[in-house]
């Protein structure tokens, strides 16, 4: 269980947060200058806050009222700053063991995960991005942490890299146990990792809970909006590179050509407006997609209605942006059959 409820002053921001969660894995998300970043410095101990609390699986690392503020040093926390912060002088190898050698770390058991074997004697200067974001991983890991931080860890990346990273991160996540935070921009990238989110604006919590949840909250989709909301499915190849089933359904999509080719797994992701909502399925159009499913529930927050859709019988479900005429003529009400039209060319293949 992780529990922050701290408050800070600075000219011109003020940041008063409070949460706890027992999810494995927390996203923070939010626009710049929200105090994405702070809190996890606030919980690593790089920033003191002015009162509050932060406490790990029952253990105080700051208490404003007690007088406790554990040394960064002590607090089993490892994190992966947005600039890495890795030590150009030293090989991978050098950086890995550099300070969690005291602690009786051994990097042995995270080379094979994080694919490092092929680079421990390379400089850190000659590593490409993800690279070396795959080092400030191992080295934030090796010091045995009670929590992981992660800030921004795929923002300089493209595309590919930035998956490659999310891949290993989710395997780490699945091996290790380890409770991680994770700040984005990236709405997407959260959604492959975090259990749950909190959403910040202007210092403050607006939510705090799984996504499809977040999505159906007014107070809570104006943040949403302002940095994106999107849809994000996994699946796996057929035969086609270009045709991809759902898990545990009989859901094809037909997507963009993909570099995995054939029987490979795939993420994709597409945006709530390229989603339409039709009472049956349309004939004489250019669209493949049509997607049986129910309605589950909807929320209009005032810019338009987003509601959300679960595919099949039990599959995933997805969130559908549609003005409120269109609710209206559709009769949109939990329970509804629908079919979801989506683009081929709306899909983006990570």
């Amino acid at each position: 269980m992780i529990e922050v409820d701290v408050t800070l002053e600075r000219p011109g921001f003020h940041l008063e947060v409070a949460f706890s969660t027992a999810a494995g894995t927390l996203g923070i998300f939010g626009p710049s200058g929200a105090g994405k970043s702070t809190i996890l410095a606030i919980i690593a101990g790089l920033i003191r806050p002015d009162r509050g609390l932060i406490r790990i699986d029952g253990r105080t690392l700051f208490d404003a009222a007690q007088g406790i503020d554990v040394r960064v040093d002590r607090r089993r926390i490892g994190m992966v700053f947005q600039d890495l912060r890795l030590l150009p002088h030293l090989t991978v190898a050098g950086n890995l063991r550099y300070g969690p050698r005291a602690r009786g770390g051994d990097p042995d058991d995270l080379i094979g995960l994080l694919e490092l074997g092929p680079l421990l004697d390379r400089n850190v200067a000659d590593l490409s991005g993800g690279e070396r974001q795959r080092v400030a991983v191992g080295r934030a890991l090796l010091v045995r942490p009670d929590l992981v931080l992660l800030d921004e860890p795929t923002a300089s990346l493209d595309g590919r890299l930035r998956t490659e990273i999310l891949d290993h991160l989710e395997r780490l996540q699945e091996r290790n146990g380890r409770p991680m935070i994770q700040v984005s921009h990236r709405l997407g990238d959260l959604l492959q990792l975090a259990e749950e989110l909190l959403v910040i604006d202007e210092g403050r919590v607006v939510g705090q809970g799984r996504y499809s949840e977040l999505l159906q909250d007014v107070t809570v989709l104006p943040t949403l909006r302002r940095r994106g909301v999107v849809n994000r499915l996994r699946g796996r190849t057929t035969g086609s590179a270009e045709v991809m089933v759902l898990p545990g359904t009989a859901i094809e999509l037909v997507t963009p050509a993909t570099h995995r080719g054939a029987d490979a797994d795939v993420v994709i992701e597409f945006d709530p407006a390229d989603v339409a909502l039709a009472r049956h399925r349309v004939d004489g159009t250019s669209i493949r997609n049509q997607v049986e499913g129910i309605v589950t529930r909807w929320t209009d927050d005032g810019a338009g209605v987003f509601v959300e859709v679960r595919l099949g019988v039990e599959g995933p479900t997805l969130a559908a942006e549609i003005g409120r005429e269109s609710l209206a003529e559709l009769e949109i009400e939990a329970g509804r059959p629908v079919v979801c039209l989506i683009k081929r060319q709306a899909i983006r293949i990570l």
